[in-house]
């Protein structure tokens, strides 16, 4: 292992009774180019999240160039993120994030929760209206 390999050692990430990672083992080499490839909600992003130190694996390690990375945060990492929260509200809702564009035209809180669920159902995040953004994965913010 090189100082600039990353090695996921039995990584798996839950959040509450959800699994978004389960059991990941994988090396990257240092200068490697690598890509996470998988539909949405599948842990690319928690995962990727992980490597940077901003989630902790429930179960597993990090390990870069051969160094443990439990307690080292995402400041001391030699690694880097770009985040893919783009233009969502965090402390509105899915749906109030859709709507809001309907709100400022002045549509009424009815039509504008009708339409906000149709266009959930469009981008097939039906039932996820009342979650809070953080609460979706990665790819499905996008899509909001």
């Amino acid at each position: 292992m090189t100082s600039k390999d990353i090695l996921l050692d039995h990584v798996s990430i839950r959040f509450g009774s959800y699994t978004a990672v389960d059991n990941a083992s994988l090396t990257i080499k240092g200068g490697e180019f690598f890509s996470f490839l998988g539909p949405s909600g599948c842990g690319k992003t928690t995962l990727l999240r992980c490597i940077s130190g901003f989630v902790d694996p429930t179960e597993g390690r990090v390990l870069i160039g051969g160094r443990d990375m439990r307690n080292v945060g995402p400041n001391k990492r030699p690694t880097a993120l770009i985040f893919q929260n783009l233009a969502l509200f965090p402390l509105m809702s899915v749906a109030e994030n859709i709507a809001f564009p309907l709100e400022v035209r002045g549509v009424g809180r009815k039509d504008r929760r009708r339409r906000a669920d149709e266009l959930l159902e469009l981008i097939a995040l039906t039932g996820t209206g009342d979650k809070k953004v953080h609460e979706l994965s990665g790819g499905q913010r996008q899509r909001v």
